[in-house]
């Protein structure tokens, strides 16, 4: 069968069920009565010819089906949850219709037959990418996933994913990471990542080895290098860079966080700003980490578990739930943080004010701007064209306020330092503040005994209270009833915007503009 695949529609697929019709874009199943795989080819045509996803009893794989010369190929393109995106599925098996074409052979069947002597950065780096998606024990986060991609095509750029690994000299690793100084972090994460990967195909490698009586075809990893000429800098390095640098600008709870408050506060009733001021200020009132509050969605839309695997339930996905539901609630829910843990943490009586308006807010949004596939979110996404579906770039707002409060810098990760800093100027318990920060090196878990979520309610409210009363507006606006108000200024007012240069933003594409052509007259 062959219809116009969605994420969605991926994701709900199910083994049991084998489609047999379509209608109104819904698909209409019977029962797998003989438990047969089934495919179910992609009819939109962003996709190669041949694109669909295989569904097994353990499993949902992209796969592409090419016919060469007469000869019927299939390749794997990967498990559906490789994939965050569809459109990404679908490059990635463009790309494998390109090779099939020009060599006429299986990618996937070539690949398990090159000798790891024979495997290339590129090679080394997808397999890594592999392992750890599908390893059983703490298998990759999506942010993780995300990363390696990036690095997989950082190397690309570098035109080195072809070289084989054997070919590669040390001498030019160490040339090409000083060729990354300005950007410190991201060649770190780059160069570690490859060696990472290469140390997973060498351990993999000597194991076949041993076990096939043979010596092992690869055993030098070269990206060793960057060890061994201390190019990695310490913990302790970083942090005096950054010290020296001024890159840690926390808002100061005595002078700089009132007047953030009572801007952005003002600021969310112009140039459709509500949806990025609601993020900001629940990404300060919660001190997360700017990927973990983005996608979040209403609980209510989602089920407490999900009977097919893969599907999204309040188990699998980070969400927010506005009631009080046994010894629990309200609360956020971050599904697979950073350190690949989820974190539950407990939602204050103003946040909790903001969130009931944001709920009202991000219904009418997502109406009157035409779209549905934004709907489940907490933060709709501003343009129907979102991939994501959910708004996740608050950098440009975040500049026009701290312009308007004039302070040099201040990013997203900030507001987290400024949930710590307040943290600290009201004495929080240690083990307190690392599990509202989720830090890895704690016992952090999703489940709370009715006394611990109490005490955890406890200061998440005096948190709150804290960061709040530096805005008297913004507490006065939110407070619960029975809250005596604040005195407080004369509401902020922010600057107008300034007047567009008429230059288009950056990454949009250049607009066509016809040569003029030369008409030159002639005797004839």
């Amino acid at each position: 069968m062959k219809v116009e695949l969605t994420r969605d529609m991926v994701l709900g697929l199910d083994y049991s069920k084998i489609p047999v019709g379509l209608e109104k874009k819904t698909l209409i199943t019977a029962p797998n009565e003989k438990n047969i795989r089934w495919v179910l080819w992609d009819a939109s045509q962003k996709s190669p010819p041949g694109f669909g996803v295989r569904v097994a009893p353990e499993k949902k794989t992209y796969i592409l089906r090419r016919k060469v010369h007469g000869k019927s190929i299939m390749t794997t393109v990967g498990a559906v949850s490789d994939f965050k995106f569809l459109d990404d599925a679908r490059d990635k098996a463009q790309e494998l219709a390109v090779q099939i074409v020009e060599t006429g052979k299986n990618p996937s069947v070539e690949a398990r037959k090159a000798s790891a002597s024979e495997i290339t950065i590129g090679m080394a780096l997808e397999r890594f990418l592999d392992h750890l998606t599908n390893r059983k024990v703490k298998p990759a986060t999506e942010e993780t996933k995300r990363v390696l991609r990036r690095v997989i095509k950082r190397f690309e750029t570098y035109k080195w994913s072809k070289l084989r690994v054997k070919d590669v000299a040390p001498a030019d690793i160490v040339k090409k990471f000083l060729e990354g100084d300005k950007t410190p972090s991201a060649t770190e994460q780059t160069f570690q990542f490859a060696h990472n990967a290469v140390r997973w195909v060498i351990g993999m490698e000597t194991l076949d080895a041993a076990v096939q009586g043979r010596k092992a075809s690869l055993t030098t990893n070269p990206f060793e290098i960057i060890y061994l000429e201390k190019l990695i800098r310490t913990r302790d390095m970083i942090e005096s860079e950054r010290e020296e640098k001024n890159k840690r600008n926390p808002l100061a709870p005595s002078l700089t966080l009132g007047p953030f408050l009572e801007a952005a506060w003002s600021k969310k009733n112009t140039n459709d700003n509500e949806t990025g001021i609601h993020y900001l200020l629940l990404m300060l009132l919660w001190g997360c980490r700017k990927s973990e509050h983005a996608d979040c969605v209403w609980g209510e839309l989602l089920p407490e578990r999900s009977e097919a695997a893969g599907m999204p339930s309040r188990r699998n996905t980070s969400h927010v739930w506005l009631e009080k539901t046994g010894d629990y609630g309200p609360y956020v829910f971050f599904y697979k943080t950073k350190n690949g843990r989820n974190h539950r943490l407990p939602i204050g009586p103003m946040a909790l004010e903001l969130l009931k308006r944001r709920q009202v807010s991000a219904a009418e949004e997502v109406v009157n701007r035409g779209f549905t596939n934004s709907r489940k979110y907490v933060f709709p996404a501003k343009s129907k064209h979102s991939r994501s579906g959910h708004y996740n770039d608050a950098t440009d707002l975040l500049d026009a306020l701290r312009e308007e409060i004039g302070i040099d810098k201040l990013n997203r990760h900030d507001l987290r330092r400024t949930f710590g800093a307040v943290m600290t100027s009201l004495e929080v318990p240690e083990t307190i503040k690392k599990r509202f920060l989720n830090h890895a090196n704690t016992e952090v878990t999703e489940t709370y005994t009715k006394a611990e979520w109490a005490l955890f309610r406890k200061w998440m409210v005096k948190i709150e209270e804290g960061i709040l009363t530096k805005g008297p507006n913004v507490y006065n606006s939110l407070k619960p009833d029975g809250f005596p108000p604040l005195a407080a200024p004369e509401p902020h007012v922010c600057k107008p915007p300034k007047p567009r240069t008429g230059r288009p933003p950056k990454g949009a594409p250049k607009k066509l503009v016809p040569s003029k052509v030369a008409i030159v007259e002639t005797d004839e």
